[in-house]
């Protein structure tokens, strides 16, 4: 896809019609009453501290995971606000569809043109129309009403977007819109990695330091990826972020965006960052487990990687773009006095006004049990097949050979 053409984001289906329908926890924990999944913390096979987690009472006996994750912060929205929301259609996926039309997500990769929803030609009418307010003072608008922010975009690598368009730089509705335009949700994988480790031996050769040289025979040990997967679990986490502030000093967002507009340094920045918050070490438990019960005896790595949870605003001039300029900051960094010299200009010392803020927050949440996010899955764990008498040999390789 060349970067001319416009990128076409499916837009017009309401929340309520894009969540998936799972069963009823009540159903599943009968389902799996009488089996029990088992997490390992294991470096490998045989070294093994094992928490089990049952579908009944959903206790781990294990002190890694027997501390349930908060469900989201004590702020989100309301039922009456969920269901005013669940009738409107959700932010735009343009982090994810830029990347679905094969555009790379390089640091400072211009975005395509967005086509589906009308450009908000007055932020300031726009934001005066929210479909509803927060308890913290942040309107919320839809696309389909208020139109998108005519912001134009890059990628922030694969944490996710930034802009310096001049109109960030003078307005808080123009901020808010862009904030509002860009809240779609964190891309959110389950990444599952099957792996073991190999002694190896290599020749290798050693200087003696008179013009002579010699070899020796080197063991060492690697790691062997054996299989590795990802599920995607995007579509279960709720598209509105509640946006908030938690800045120390009590500035609400739209003070934040003002605070930004009237600062006058080169390398300000606003960033907004997105966090998902669900029962992680629940559904790691399941995981981990089934895929033990499936006869895997060897390494084993449940991870849950995230992206696109940064929206970051900055200013556009020389010095921000030798900031921005990854060969530019990598230079700086090693020759450390350009370095020191930028970040104290920016305010990174404690002792200093900060012009980086990074203080917003928009948290999201996954609105079902982990159980019921397992059984969703379920049918796309796998590993290959492995037995007690393969894992008899491998010992008996490791030991003898």
């Amino acid at each position: 896809m060349g970067m001319n053409e416009p990128l076409h984001v499916p837009m017009g289906r309401p929340v309520s019609e894009l969540m998936p329908q799972v069963a009823p926890v009540s159903s599943l924990t009968d389902s799996y009453s009488n089996f029990q999944y088992t997490a390992e913390s294991s470096s490998e096979a045989g070294k093994t501290h094992a928490a089990t987690w049952d579908a009944k009472s959903g206790i781990t006996d294990a002190a890694s995971f027997s501390a349930p994750v908060p469900m989201g912060q004590p702020v989100f929205y309301s039922d009456e606000q969920m269901a005013l929301l669940n009738q409107q259609p959700p932010p735009p996926e343009i982090f994810y569809y830029g990347l679905k039309s094969g555009v790379r997500p390089d640091v400072a990769q211009p975005l395509p043109t967005v086509t589906g929803a009308a450009i908000a030609t007055d932020a300031h009418v726009a934001m005066a129309r929210p479909v509803l307010t927060t308890a913290s003072g942040v309107p919320v608008v839809v696309a389909s009403s208020a139109g998108l922010s005519g912001a134009r975009t890059a990628f922030d690598g694969m944490q996710g977007i930034k802009s310096c368009d001049e109109r960030l730089q003078t307005s808080v509705d123009e901020l808010l819109l862009f904030f509002n335009t860009h809240n779609s949700r964190p891309l959110v994988g389950c990444a599952v990695e099957g792996w073991h480790h190999e002694t190896r031996h290599r020749r290798v050769r050693v200087e003696d330091g008179d013009g002579k040289h010699h070899y020796k025979t080197e063991t060492y040990v690697e790691k062997v990826t054996d299989f590795q997967y990802k599920i995607d679990l995007t579509s279960f986490v709720y598209p509105f972020g509640y946006i908030v502030s938690v800045d120390e000093n009590k500035l609400s967002v739209p003070q934040l965006c003002q605070k930004f507009v009237d600062d006058k340094n080169l390398l300000k920045s606003l960033q907004m960052k997105k966090e998902v918050h669900f029962d992680f070490k629940q559904l790691h438990a399941m995981v981990y487990g089934y895929i033990r019960s499936l006869g895997w005896r060897r390494g084993l790595t449940v991870s849950f990687p995230q992206a696109n949870n940064s929206v970051r605003v900055y200013n556009e001039n020389m010095l921000s773009e030798m900031w921005e300029n990854c060969c530019c900051n990598c230079l700086m960094h090693v020759t450390i006095v350009p370095c020191i010299l930028m970040r104290l200009y920016r305010g990174d010392c404690p002792c200093q006004t900060g012009h980086a803020e990074s203080d917003i927050r928009s948290y999201f949440r996954i609105n079902y049990a982990p159980i019921q996010v397992f059984a969703a899955i379920q049918n796309q764990l796998w590993c290959p097949g492995f037995s007690g008498m393969a894992l008899a040999m491998e010992i008996l390789r490791n030991v003898f050979w």
